[in-house]
């Protein structure tokens, strides 16, 4: 099947690591023979709570499988690929109890954490949010998957949300300044980094997304060989890092208002990543919007706002 077919059914960027590719490596080698059940890692915890093997609907959607258009696994791309199709079963919402632990009820949350994060964000408009950790999930929410040429060559997605679809993109976090951390200064406190970074006056940026930086024998080294130009001092590393993220941000802002035909004025940050003033006063400039950060456990969140919901109805 052709990736650009796959897209238009899906919706979903290409990852390499995305469930798809590796049911299908397990195939090839032999290690669906005999297999009579399918669980993700939240549905077994789950599973071995209360004894009921459930399949949830927004973590489903990551994995590539699952139809944009009806929402329950595509059974072309099932028989395409060759995989049992009775591993892949009706898919359940946000919500749904599926069973009791001890008496107490076990009802789905959005398992994907994206998926709860993005339901414990208090927006108060329609905006774009990015959850801010390792990687960034960069996204807004549509009433309706898009999946147009446009979002395919982008490497958007389309994944499942309470009610919504998450328009979404994977794109570089604060893997950067960790990894750095770890080489340069492994003892300074987050605090003191990120005042120096800020000071310095060291302007050059790189490509943050670029295929460099995901998983480097050495970070300084890549920042090295993307910049040309040796920077002077650790500070000046972490200020590269800082404000290449934030054009990444305002890049994928850029692609997402293109694509959704959209303008938006502001831009929640949850997470981790939201507790950096400077990275967010520096993605504040790039975006030309109003940050809003909120630096809670959304995920955690979104999670019990969708038990709440679940036990008032």
């Amino acid at each position: 099947m052709p990736f650009s077919e796959f897209y238009r059914r899906t919706g979903i960027q290409f990852q390499p690591f995305n469930t798809i590719y590796q049911l299908y490596a397990d195939k090839l080698a032999g290690r669906l023979k005999g297999v009579t059940d399918f669980l993700m890692v939240p549905e077994y915890l789950m599973y071995r709570l209360c004894g009921v093997k459930s399949h949830e609907y927004t973590n489903a959607t990551t994995g590539g499988m699952v139809s944009a258009q009806t929402g329950e696994y595509d059974p072309a791309i099932i028989d395409a690929l060759g995989l049992p199709g009775h591993l892949f079963h009706p898919l359940q919402r946000p919500g749904t109890a599926i069973g009791a632990y001890r008496g107490i009820r076990v009802v789905l949350c959005a398992t994907h954490d994206t998926g709860s994060a993005v339901e414990g964000i208090p927006m108060d408009a329609d905006a774009p949010y990015i959850s801010s950790g390792t990687w960034s999930l960069l996204g807004v929410k549509t009433p309706r998957p898009i999946t147009d040429a446009a979002s395919q060559r982008a490497n958007w997605s389309n994944e499942g949300g309470v009610g919504y679809n998450r328009y979404q993109k994977n794109i570089m976090g604060m893997w950067l300044v960790n990894r750095l951390r770890e080489e340069l200064c492994p003892d300074e406190e987050w605090g003191r980094i990120t005042a120096a970074a800020e000071a310095s006056r060291f302007e050059a940026t790189v490509d943050a997304n670029a295929p460099a930086f995901l998983a480097p024998r050495s970070m300084k080294e890549a920042f090295d060989a993307a910049l040309g130009t040796e920077p002077r001092a650790p500070s000046d590393y972490f200020r590269c890092a800082y404000h290449s993220l934030a054009m990444s941000y305002r890049q994928a802002i850029d692609e997402l208002e293109r694509n959704a035909g959209k303008n938006y004025d502001r831009l929640y940050i949850v997470g981790g990543g939201a507790k950096n003033a400077f990275l967010n006063q520096l993605t504040e400039a790039a975006t030309g919007k109003r940050v809003i950060a909120l630096p809670i456990e959304a995920t955690a969140l979104g999670n019990l706002k969708i038990h709440m919901n679940a036990e008032e109805a």
